[in-house]
């Protein structure tokens, strides 16, 4: 071998240099899960509902009070003559002799019940009797009973449940018998190693199933053949069991949010709420308040900008979580207390059984969701 000519450069030995490589895995991708953060965790539904067993589906109860209106059932306009009025199927359940009813600006004062019709005292209060459509919303404004009238039973309102499946998440974490002994940059234990990744991957399909989840129809009992899967936020949040509001407009309006919290409060609810809100959205939430309407700056200040954490309404106020996996142009306006997960089965590592020339271990968990008075919430629903 001939000599070459000096120096020696950095690049006289590339093939045989050392590597510099650090002995850490950097890693950016998104695995956070906020909404499940919001609502306690993966077993914030045990104290929130007192749930006294478990199994892989639960219900959980609910009642009202009795309703302050009821509707009409007549076929033609109730003439300002009238005081015998029919009420639609149901409806007499809810009065008794005493009751004070609205209906337009005529005040009616009942005086018998009977089997589907109220006998009524027309222009009570100094009101004028008048004529109503036959499809009237009769509101109930108050009770004046007769001194010394015999006691008359009144109807009472039924409790109602509601239910959701647990579901099953997995992942298997499978290595070859020499993978182990190879000493790889930045990983000590490659089940460690895989096991720490594993776990945000579920917590995100977690997320995502809040999201998106389709509660099983169809003989989801039958374990091996079919999946058993839970209902995300939608199956509780809809337009037959809670309060859902459209914005018309493609922007968004301080009166949109404050008329979806408004439904909401005119269903009882009242206090703090969380919104759930895709980043898009935020910055609608953002251009709406940031703006000179609601901030001022003086001449010298140089960092501008203001990111609203928690808006006030005179339906209560709302504290914003950002979540990347929120669906857009759904703002979920959410009582934290009243849903929460449940956890059947902890996240646990499991050992499989050895077959060949590797290991096998599963990470394997499974989780529900329950959301109770869902009229207690509101979805504002954005063009």
């Amino acid at each position: 071998m001939t000599n070459q000519a000096p120096p020696i450069w950095t690049n006289s030995h590339l093939d045989y240099q050392k590597r510099v490589i650090t002995d850490y895995v950097a890693m950016l991708d998104p695995s956070d899960a906020p909404f499940v953060e919001a609502i306690g965790g993966l077993d914030g539904a045990s104290s929130k509902f007192k749930f006294t067993a478990t199994g892989i589906k639960y219900e959980w109860l609910e009642d009202t009070l009795s309703p302050l209106s009821v509707s009409s059932g007549e076929t033609a306009a109730i003439a300002s003559t009238a005081t015998s009025v029919t009420l639609a199927t149901g409806n007499v359940n809810a009065l008794e002799p005493g009751h004070i009813l609205k209906v337009d600006s005529e005040y009616l004062w009942v005086s018998a019940v009977g089997s589907a019709a109220i006998t009524v005292t027309r222009g009570f209060g100094g009101t004028s009797a008048a004529t109503h459509a036959s499809n009237s919303v009769l509101e109930i404004i108050g009770q004046a009973r007769l001194e010394g009238a015999e006691s008359v039973p009144m109807g009472f309102t039924n409790l109602t449940n509601d239910w959701n499946y647990s579901q099953i998440f997995h992942k298997e974490i499978k290595l070859t018998g020499s993978a182990p002994l190879v000493e790889v940059y930045g990983i000590t234990d490659p089940y460690e190693y895989q096991a720490a990744k594993s776990l945000p991957e579920m917590m995100r399909l977690i997320e995502k199933t809040l999201q998106y989840g389709k509660r099983a129809t169809t003989n989801a009992d039958a374990l091996t053949t079919s999946p058993r899967t839970m209902g995300g936020v939608d199956e509780f949040l809809n337009a037959s069991k809670s309060n859902i509001k459209t914005a018309q407009a493609t922007a968004l309006t301080v009166t949109d949010i404050e008329n979806t919290l408004k439904m909401a409060y005119e269903d009882g609810s009242s206090g703090q709420f969380t919104a759930i809100i895709n980043p898009t959205d935020f910055q609608r939430i953002t251009a709406l308040y940031n703006n000179s309407s609601f901030i001022r700056y003086p001449p010298e200040q140089t960092r501008v900008g203001m990111v609203p954490a928690t808006i006030v309404t005179p339906f209560g106020n709302v504290d914003f979580v950002l979540d990347r996996w929120q669906k857009a142009n759904y703002i979920y306006f959410i009582k934290p207390e009243n849903m929460g997960m449940l956890t059947l089965r902890p996240w646990q590592i499991e050992d499989l059984a050895k077959g060949g020339d590797y290991e096998r271990k599963q990470l394997v968990g499974e989780f529900g969701f329950a959301v109770k008075l869902p009229k207690s919430m509101a979805v504002l629903q954005l063009s």
